[in-house]
């Protein structure tokens, strides 16, 4: 897990919850974009053998990163349960730092068209 959300972990639920979902979680840090995190999570699960997993993001960026895990994982997955993490959003308008959310809804506005016009011109 990345460290400011083991830090936030321990903050509201406490070192042992810590403990067990540090134990718990795959971090997949590699990635420079959704969809490559998608294919670089799935050969992670894959060599670990696992079938059933949770996908925790933020809830601005959950449903297209569920819809490019989906389409990543094919059949693999039994099943992809959306976890979404409310702090990313919270966290940016809390500390005034609405330059940069703008820009990052910009950014997931532009990327969910990305991913439709794909759709739409059948790749």
């Amino acid at each position: 897990m990345a460290k400011w959300s083991l830090k936030w972990v321990e903050e509201n639920w406490g070192a042992e919850i810590r403990e067990r979902l540090a134990a718990l979680l795959v971090l997949e840090e590699t990635s420079r974009n959704t969809a490559a995190a998608a294919k670089n999570t799935l050969a992670l699960l894959q060599k670990l053998g696992l079938k059933r997993v949770g996908l925790v993001t933020d809830h601005l960026h959950m449903r297209r990163a569920h819809y490019l895990f989906r389409r990543q994982a094919g059949a693999h997955l039994h099943l992809l349960h959306p976890l979404p993490f409310p702090g990313l959003l919270r966290d940016y308008w809390q500390r005034r730092r609405f330059l940069r959310l703008g820009k990052m809804l910009l950014r997931e506005g532009g990327a969910w068209l990305k991913v439709l016009g794909k759709r739409m011109a059948g790749r």
